[in-house]
């Protein structure tokens, strides 16, 4: 898949050392774009800057750095987030608000910095990462997680309402099961159910959420703002 748009373009990419972030990263440079990586576990790639994403002065010092080289952001992805398994009963305050400032306060404040930079440009694109446990609460996963998710679609609608002026195009992902580092822990008859849950029979990968991801932040999707793209294999309809 190649995007001559992408050419030169900067790019950032939030949690870029996990099974999508590294995938985006791979398809993003594919394409000639610049690309800017964090996480906040180290990886050995060129324009990677770690660092916590829900630290705000980490927010300021890595928008600042990125403005100062290249001058411009024109693609944000948010990707970074956590997904504990803690079960509704016992989660506790400080993993809530763990999982909310890392899935969602940062996706909101990083997005706010970045969308005021492109405001200047007239231009640019935010790709969000929900999720289908924010369509239908978190069973699997934890209600936190399945919480900030759901926020995460209705952030990605008011921030497409505040940058479609400017020709800026806001809009979201929710994958369904996707064979990540998430499910290492899933046991073969979880997978399983898993599988028989999905009309296509499968897992997703992560290069089939990349792909997607970057069609909504290229050309194709010029007149797509404000929603959300279900990548689940017709697990939910």
């Amino acid at each position: 898949m190649v995007f001559s748009e992408f050419n030169k373009k900067v790019v950032l990419i939030t949690g870029a050392a996990g099974g999508i972030g590294s995938a985006l990263c791979r398809k993003f440079l594919e394409n000639n774009a610049i690309v800017y990586q964090t996480d906040i576990q180290h990886i050995d790639n060129p324009n990677f800057i770690q660092g916590d994403i829900s630290d705000q002065e980490f927010i300021k010092k890595l928008v600042k750095q990125i403005i100062e080289k290249e001058g411009r952001i024109d693609v944000l992805v948010n990707n970074a987030g956590i997904c504990p398994r803690t079960s509704l009963l016992d989660i506790s305050i400080d993993e809530w608000r763990k999982v909310l400032d890392i899935n969602l306060t940062s996706m909101f404040f990083l997005s706010q910095a970045v969308l005021k930079i492109m405001i200047e440009n007239n231009s640019g694109a935010i790709v969000n990462l929900a999720s289908a446990a924010g369509q239908v609460g978190g069973i699997a996963v934890g209600a936190h997680y399945s919480a900030s998710k759901a926020a995460i679609e209705c952030l990605t609608k008011t921030f497409a309402k505040n940058g479609a002026p400017y020709g800026i195009r806001v809009n979201a992902v929710a994958p369904g099961v996707i064979d990540t580092e998430i499910h290492k822990k899933s046991t073969k008859e979880q997978l399983e159910q898993y599988k028989q849950s999905i009309p296509l029979g499968r897992m997703g990968t992560a290069e089939e959420v990349a792909n997607i991801i970057l069609v909504l932040a290229s050309d194709l999707a010029s007149f797509l703002t404000g929603t959300t793209i279900d990548i689940n294999g017709g697990q939910i309809m």
